[in-house]
């Protein structure tokens, strides 16, 4: 199982990143990871993908400053005693767990019990945006994010199908399903190499495809992985019953588009 984002490394915080077409530069790598990590995040906690400068600093510089921008800190003025009033008091346990494990002087000072009351109730069903974050990046110890890339690629798929009126689209892991016009499409995502002239080292998942179809509950499988070099049209394979899969390349050209210098 492949996983990326960033962990402790010797003492250091090292970054594991996705690499696919022409997405060589380590910030346009960021900017693809934070896109596909958004499909995890609330409306209000997703990452701002269009300032193009915060993907020159570390992933986990970019969760902070997110994280921190939800705490407006200049209004507490830390040099003068002062009574501040309480807020965001849900979940209050983790951000002060959180901040006070940080090397940051504003998040020690924001982990002091006069902001955070684990006591606090609240009404149900409320959540704030910075819980997405904080769950993602921190386990309760220590910093870390370590997520499966295949999860995170399907999901990034399915969040990116575009909705029809005819079109009905469920994810049911590691299936996504598109049923349009009485016909139900079985796509499998993973992130593994293709090389077209070389198709054995995927007859795993090949053969998995084909065993996909004899099931009634679905017309069509594709087979969906990362556009590379020289995996760039889709590949229609055929079987003894001459069955049909197509193995489909997914490309990320909308980051591309987002910042031209990822191309090389």
């Amino acid at each position: 199982m492949r996983k990326i984002g960033f962990t402790k490394y010797k003492n250091q915080t090292k970054e594991i990143l996705p690499k696919t077409y022409k997405i060589n530069e380590i910030t346009c790598q960021r900017r693809m990871f934070c896109t596909m990590i958004n499909q995890y995040l609330s409306a209000q906690s997703q990452l701002n993908l269009n300032n193009n400068h915060v993907f020159k600093n570390t992933l986990l510089y970019i969760f902070e400053d997110k994280i921190m921008s939800f705490f407006q800190f200049y209004k507490f003025r830390p040099e003068k005693p002062q009574k501040v009033i309480k807020i965001y008091k849900q979940d209050s346990l983790l951000f002060q767990q959180y901040f006070k494990q940080s090397k940051s002087f504003k998040m020690k000072y924001m982990s002091k019990n006069t902001y955070f009351n684990s006591e606090f109730k609240i009404l149900l069903g409320y959540a704030h945006p910075v819980i997405d974050l904080i769950q993602l990046i921190f386990n309760g110890k220590e910093l870390e994010m370590m997520l499966d890339l295949n999860e995170i690629f399907t999901r990034t798929i399915y969040k990116r199908i575009k909705q029809e009126i005819n079109k009905t689209v469920t994810l049911e892991s590691p299936y996504i399903h598109i049923n349009q016009d009485g016909i139900t499409t079985r796509l499998l995502p993973k992130w593994r190499h293709i090389n077209p002239q070389n198709l054995k080292q995927r007859n795993s998942d090949i053969e998995n495809g084909f065993r996909q179809l004899k099931k009634n509950d679905i017309d069509e499988c594709y087979l969906v992985y990362p556009k590379t070099d020289n995996f760039k049209k889709h590949i229609t394979l055929r079987n003894q019953a001459l069955e049909k899969i197509k193995i489909v390349p997914y490309s990320f050209s909308y980051i591309q588009r987002k910042e031209k210098r990822c191309q090389k």
